[in-house]
């Protein structure tokens, strides 16, 4: 190795080495607090305002800066918020859950989205912040691409291997396979044929 390159690693070293002695303490603080974090895990400087026993990580799931993970209810038998294993999170996305939200292995989800469970009743002409929230699981399979900007709202579910563009609004289900993009979200074409048996990493 020449000086040059030797020179480069060191300060390469010299970066890394903080910042994943960082990391360690935080997975140690959030575990501590109730947060279920699996193995082999890259957790950045995510936020979990109340009830960290709501949420788990499962083996080498990725979660960027600012992810935001807000449960909402009383404490249940199990989580409420299900990051699968090998799963990426990018920046800045919020998961707003009271009911159930599970999203699969293997997926990516961009910065920027919202993906949420439930909204609040509307009944009357009383105030709507007073009004109980309504909600309805989201369940998103494996393999699913969920581009930045995107929005999930409850009730739906995502097929494996779905692809949801950036800025989407997704209003229904969206099956194994498809691509839907806009607001609301509808179908723009398809990966794979729906009687295929698409290549997803084994469960």
């Amino acid at each position: 190795m020449n000086m040059g390159a030797f020179c480069d690693d060191l300060i390469n070293r010299c970066i890394r080495y903080p910042s994943a002695a960082a990391m360690r303490l935080r997975i140690a603080r959030l575990r501590l607090l109730g947060v279920h974090i699996g193995r082999r895990c890259w957790i950045r400087r995510i936020r979990v305002p109340r009830n960290p026993w709501d949420v788990s990580i499962e083996d080498g799931a990725a979660l960027d800066d600012e992810v935001v993970f807000l449960t909402t209810g009383a404490r249940g038998r199990w989580p409420k918020v299900v990051i699968g294993r090998g799963t990426y999170v990018n920046r800045f996305t919020m998961f707003d859950a009271s009911d159930s939200i599970a999203v699969g292995h293997d997926c990516m989800i961009g910065p920027f989205c919202y993906i949420t469970d439930h909204d609040h009743g509307t009944v009357g002409s009383g105030l709507v912040a007073e009004q109980p929230l309504v909600g309805a699981a989201v369940r998103i399979g494996c393999n699913v691409w969920i581009g930045a900007g995107a929005i999930i709202l409850k009730g739906v579910a995502i097929g494996d291997g779905a692809v949801v563009g950036a800025g989407a609004v997704v209003t229904r289900s969206v099956a194994a396979g498809q691509k839907v993009a806009g607001s609301p979200a509808k179908i723009i074409g398809t990966r794979f044929s729906l009687t295929e048996n698409p290549r997803t990493p084994a469960a």
